[in-house]
């Protein structure tokens, strides 16, 4: 029976014996006791490493009564279980050195099971709170925090130089956890997506010395720079990563044609009210979707009642009528509809020429702020044709910012960063679970 239980508990050690099980109430909880024994014979003294026995045959080092532990074991059954166990005392007559026998199952001046440490570790890499790792592993928070801490050593040391990715993807998120800047800053390698490091701040100065001490060379080898409009990132190229180009995200390209244009029709409607025209101005309010859609994806054959357009005041009309018919309420909106939608095609199309020849002799018709808004794209024309080149994007980046909002979430959010940092790594699988 000893072994069945043995083998249940994941127990292994041959001088372990378990004498019996019972249940009782602990701080007001039913948990499962276990009672064992360990009783080792040693080989030497811990101390003066004598044998055991002289040449006479006199036994030098002898047992010396047993020291009871409590070890905290995984929930069984879903009850809290602790092992109480005995375990032996040895005393050296040579050198009158006292120690007391070393169970496998813990670690030394540890009462936490190496299960359970185990157990803490491999939650930790799940999107979950630490106060629920707690309650499910039955230990305390500063137990759990002590073990998140056990496994920093693994992580990349910021103050020495590194080796980064021919492609080094780079975007900043909201961390909350430090004084000194809001927004942290995290890189990736941008063809594998595996995360390279995580930073405290974003600001230029921090980000300079922190690539500067690795050596020139090594960061020539850095061929691009995928990043968003951020202009920061521009300087830090030039800085840091002279040989390398710059590479703008497709997706902040696409967004900013369309804020471009969604905020060219929010005022075409304050125009239209300003007119006594508040029915034209709320269905183009309702049906804005539609205007930002790809016109290859707008249905010419499928008549059907839209909101907007009800039956039977109007006929049925195709997706490409009903936006026709909106656009009928302003003709600077239809205008800019029409260059809007084939700036998209041409950067959908990864036809840079195209894109860029529309982009430098749009109409003089335009509306001004939503020309120079366009014409702001310019400014970074390098990037953006590396962008319709070159297949790297930010989306791996962006998603591991997606995750790291979800800890923070269900988290609650960190006031330490280094703790947040630790969580992000083991959750990319990048600390590894001994």
């Amino acid at each position: 029976m000893n072994n069945h239980i043995k083998k249940m508990l994941r127990i292994t050690d041959d001088n372990l014996n378990l004498i019996s099980t019972e249940e009782a109430n602990i701080n007001g909880m039913n948990t499962l006791i276990i009672k064992g024994t360990y009783s080792p014979m040693p080989s030497a003294c811990k101390n003066c490493h004598s044998s055991i026995v002289d040449r006479e045959g006199n036994s030098i080092i002898v047992k010396n009564g047993k020291k009871e532990v409590t070890i905290r074991l995984l929930p069984y059954q879903n009850l809290p279980t602790i092992l109480k166990l005995k375990k032996q005392r040895f005393y050296c007559r040579k050198c009158c050195h006292h120690w007391t026998a070393q169970c496998s199952i813990v670690e030394k001046n540890c009462h936490i099971s190496k299960f359970t440490t185990l157990k803490i570790l491999e939650l930790l890499t799940e999107k979950i709170s630490m106060t629920l790792i707690a309650k499910l592993c039955q230990v305390s928070l500063t137990t759990v925090l002590r073990v998140l801490k056990s496994v920093e050593t693994q992580l990349p040391h910021q103050l020495k130089p590194r080796r980064f990715p021919e492609v080094l993807m780079v975007d900043e998120f909201r961390s909350h956890a430090t004084n000194e800047d809001k927004m942290s800053f995290i890189c990736a390698d941008g063809k594998t997506g595996e995360l390279v490091d995580i930073l405290p701040s974003r600001k230029l100065d921090k980000l300079t010395v922190y690539f500067n001490r690795t050596p020139l060379e090594e960061r020539k080898k850095v061929k691009f720079l995928v990043t968003d409009m951020n202009a920061a990132y521009f300087q830090l190229t030039k800085k840091v990563f002279p040989t390398a180009g710059v590479i703008i995200d497709r997706f902040h390209v696409i967004k900013h044609l369309n804020t471009a244009f969604n905020e060219f029709r929010v005022r075409e409607m304050k125009v239209l009210i300003s007119e006594n025209k508040k029915s034209e101005a709320n269905k183009l309010k309702t049906n804005w979707k539609f205007l930002l859609k790809n016109q290859l994806t707008i249905s010419i054959s499928e008549f059907k009642t839209w909101r907007s357009f009800p039956s039977p005041k109007y006929p049925l009309l195709t997706e490409s009528m009903m936006i026709d018919r909106l656009l009928s309420f302003s003709p600077n909106l239809k205008e800019a509809y029409d260059s809007f939608q084939l700036l998209t095609y041409h950067f959908r199309n990864k036809d840079a020429d195209s894109f860029f020849e529309l982009l430098k002799n749009l109409p003089n018709s335009l509306d001004r702020l939503f020309k120079d808004k366009l014409k702001n794209l310019l400014v970074y024309e390098t990037g953006i044709r590396n962008a319709l080149l070159y297949d790297f994007s930010n989306g791996k980046i962006e998603a591991k910012n997606t995750h790291i909002k979800t800890l923070k979430r269900v988290s609650y959010g960190f006031k330490s960063f280094s703790n947040m940092r630790i969580r992000i790594f083991l959750i990319n699988g990048l600390i590894k679970i001994k």
